[in-house]
């Protein structure tokens, strides 16, 4: 495949999965950063709820997650895989970026749709979380949770080794692919 004059392979697995633990690694400090800047600031709606006497909404504790968790992340890789660069910080550093299929550029639509594809796993954990949960926040059905988390993220990674162009289930809804820059 030819872009811009320059040759691309399609990225290997060990790669992309370093690229993305990676990434995770370093988009959880950035959350929990966040959540302990709100924290600080007396903004956590959870604290406030515990104080005041009310107890440990499952309503808050979603809210919570939805905005300091999910939102930031779909934003993060909206904006860097939809930018010129199309390619996260790790992404980058390792010589990789995501592309149309037909090697033209992902842009905004694309770059969110792959995303919030991506994040379902994430989803499924929280909806686990939140809704699978005593109302004192005490897990009732770990085993479950972890099962269909499990499941959810073999099925990423299956799909990606099985696909010629080392497609996971949402570069295929995106219609996308990570090609190298660099070696292997």
């Amino acid at each position: 495949m030819a872009t811009a004059g320059l040759q691309y392979r399609y990225a290997s697995i060990g790669r992309r999965v370093f690229s993305y633990v990676a990434e995770v690694f370093l988009l959880f400090a950035g959350v929990l950063l966040l959540q302990g800047i709100l924290i600080v600031l007396r903004l956590n709606p959870l604290v406030q709820s515990v104080l005041s006497g009310s107890g440990l909404s499952r309503g808050v504790y979603h809210t919570w997650l939805l905005g300091t968790v999910d939102l930031p992340l779909i934003i993060y890789y909206t904006a860097t895989l939809g930018s010129s660069a199309q390619a996260t910080l790790m992404m980058r550093w390792l010589g990789l970026r995501l592309e149309r299929v037909g090697g033209t550029a992902v842009g905004f639509r694309r770059a969110l749709m792959r995303t919030v594809v991506m994040l379902i796993p994430f989803e499924v954990n929280h909806v686990f979380m939140v809704w699978a949960n005593t109302p004192e926040g005490v897990p009732n059905r770990l085993s479950l949770q972890y099962a269909v988390v499990g499941i959810l993220i073999l099925a990423f990674v299956a799909a990606t080794v099985l696909s010629p162009r080392r497609q996971s289930l949402h570069d295929r809804v995106a219609g996308t692919v990570v090609v190298s820059t660099k070696g292997t």
